[in-house]
């Protein structure tokens, strides 16, 4: 039995991590210690799933010099 994922429903966008899936599609994943739940881009019109997804590639590059600093 497969648990249900509420996190897409609750959680900020800014804590998923821009990937490409199976079929290089723009994913959101979040983390794999939380649950690695994926929400797919699709139901957006493509200019604005491109930006969204762009957007969070800055900020988990942001994120990731951040702690490198730190």
């Amino acid at each position: 039995m497969k648990e249900l994922c509420f996190r897409g429903r609750t959680d900020e966008v800014e804590d998923r991590e821009p990937i490409l899936n199976s079929d290089g599609r723009r994913v959101l994943r979040y983390p794999s210690e939380a649950c690695g739940h994926v929400d797919e881009l699709r139901w957006l019109p493509e200019a604005d799933g491109r930006l969204l997804w762009e957007k969070a590639i800055r900020r988990h590059e942001r994120s990731s010099e951040e702690q490198r600093v730190a």
